[in-house]
Parts: structure tokens; sequence; C-alpha cells
């Protein structure tokens, strides 16, 4: 095959139900399928849309998808980009490190298409490898506003906990409220940077509705008034387990973290692993056994108002569960 010249390249984003066209690329790139349940959950009923780059024979060269988030920007609720399953299929003609390849042409065209009126400043985040971040940098569509750090927790003595932890295993109205008025505190705590909506909707849809993955949801009560402390989210029952979530004010983690290592320990566990963004990681990995940076570094626009970049370097609350593949 000829390689597609960049005149015949054609850009667009997939209509409304027709991501079903990345599930051979995902495959071919990454050697593990991607389910039409999770294709659903992620770009269906409006949560996000599928971009590519195709050559004049129509075959796919690059793909970019954008989920949408709602998060709080400085305390303004605004629908930000998420970009995820950026694949490049290695048969295919295209190159991605030149100035006008499919790549940076697609990055390109869909940041400009960001700016509505829930997204002014067009604000977009993602978790781009190392390798995937370099490129970007170098083509001038990703810019580093922060990045990932993983703190390690040893369990604790179940017997010692001052707090009791119960199971939630179902959303019900109650839970709901309580949960709301948990994300309103932290909220609250992070008004001066940015940070995901994280209500009992989303909260709903992200954990308990999740097509594949199974996630345990504790309830942190204080062990005689039985206030409740906070919420949070664990993936795994081995001795190895990771803390997708913590919903609460952020003077409370402290506490929510000690009771997490008793249930830990009350349940065969040995640690536990928690990702935060730089400022929030430095903030607490006094109380971890361990904390080390990740490859992962969080892009920002930078084809956007230069002050957003400013103003949000290393602002962001981020854990593991505002990934899409955790």
């Amino acid at each position: 095959m000829t390689a597609a010249l960049p005149d015949a390249l054609r850009i667009d984003a997939a209509a409304p139900g027709a991501e079903e066209r990345i599930r051979p690329l995902f495959r071919e790139v990454f050697k593990v399928d991607i389910g039409p349940e999770m294709v659903r959950w992620k770009y269906g009923e409006g949560h996000g849309r599928s971009w590519g780059a195709w050559d004049a024979d129509g075959d796919l060269l690059v793909h970019c998808g954008v989920f949408y988030r709602r998060a709080l920007a400085g305390g303004q609720l605004r629908r930000i980009a998420q970009l995820g399953d950026l694949m490049a299929s290695p048969h295919k003609p295209g190159g991605l490190a030149r100035e006008h390849s499919p790549f940076a042409r697609l990055i390109r065209r869909l940041l400009a298409e960001l700016p509505d009126e829930r997204n002014p400043d067009a604000l977009a985040f993602g978790f781009p490898s190392e390798r995937a971040m370099r490129l970007g940098e170098r083509l001038g569509v990703f810019a580093q506003i922060d990045q990932v750090h993983a703190l390690g927790f040893d369990a604790l003595p179940a017997y010692a906990s001052s707090d009791r932890i119960d199971t939630l295993h179902e959303l019900g109205p109650q839970a709901a409220r309580r949960l709301d008025r948990l994300w309103t505190a932290m909220a609250a705590d992070l008004q001066d940077g940015l940070v995901g909506v994280r209500d009992a909707a989303y909260l709903r849809w992200r954990y308990f509705e999740h097509p594949e993955n199974h996630y345990t949801c504790l309830v942190v009560r204080s062990r005689w008034l039985r206030r409740t402390l906070g919420v949070l989210f664990v993936k795994g029952s081995g001795a190895e387990r990771e803390l997708m979530d913590i919903i609460a004010p952020l003077p409370r983690i402290p506490r929510l973290l000690t009771a997490a290592r008793h249930w830990l320990g009350a349940t065969a566990g040995t640690r536990l692993t928690l990702w935060l963004a730089s400022s929030h990681a430095e903030r607490f990995a006094p109380l971890a056994q361990s904390s080390a940076p990740l490859e992962f570094r969080i892009m920002a626009n930078p084809l956007g108002p230069a002050w957003v970049l400013e103003r949000f370097n290393r602002r962001w609350w981020l854990t593991s569960g505002d990934t899409d593949y955790r």
C-alpha cells in the first residue's frame, strides 16, 4: 500500500454508536480485546466520542478517544476532555513523529474542537505513557501539568482500629445523599485546583456499573457515634490491593488511611497502593511506607489559554479511579 499523503487524510469523530470500529485496532495495539460493553460504557450515552485519522483507502491510522468529565476548575463547573485510547497501527502508513503526521493533525483537530460554553478554556487532561508524552510535547500538542505518584501502605492489625468500616453493596437513596454531602465537603477543600466531580451519580457509573471490574465500597464511620467520615473504593481482593478513590474532606484522609490499613489486615491483605498527583502525593507521603513517581505524566492542552497551565500546574486531584483503564 502506498503511504497516504497528508492532503488525503480524513479526520473526524465517529457518529454516536459507531465506536465499535476501534475494537480491531485496540486488539492490534494493546494485544487484548476490549468488549462491546466496555466500549459502550466509555463512549455511549454521551460519555465520550471516538476520533480517528483515516487514509484515502478508509483505513484507520490513528485513534484518540475523548471522554467527557464533569470537573471543578477553580471551583467552577466545567465539562472537560479526558484523552484516552490513543492508538496508532504499526502496520499502516503515516508515521507519528512528523509535524504533519496523522497523530499530530488528529490531536490538533480534536483540541481545536474543545472550546464551548461548557468548556470555554478548552481544558483537557490524560495519562499518557512516557513515550507518548514525549512525542506529544515534541509536536506541541501535549504539555505536562503534573505527574502521578504511587503511595504504598502496609496492613495494620485488625483489632487496633478505632473506627468502623462497613461494605456498601448498592447505592440506594440514603447512601447517595451521604456521598453527595461528603463530596460537597471535599470539593470545598479543592476549590483552588482541578478535580473531577465525585458525586453519587458519577460514583454509581464509575464503580457500581463498571462492565468488567469489581470494586469494594467501604464506608468509614466513627466507632461510637457512627458518624460517616468518608468512603473508599478498593480494587482487588488478594494480598495487594489498589485504593481507587477517596471521598472525604481532606483533613480526614489520614484517619481514613489508617482505617483502611486496619481493614486490610482484617481481610488478609498486606499492601494497599494509592495513586495521587504530585502536590497531594507530597502531602500524604509521610503517612505511607513507600512513595515513588510513576511513568504516567498528566498532560494538558498547550493550545488553550496560557494562564490555565500556570494557574493549575501541580493542582490536580487525581487517583487511579480517574483513569479509564483501571
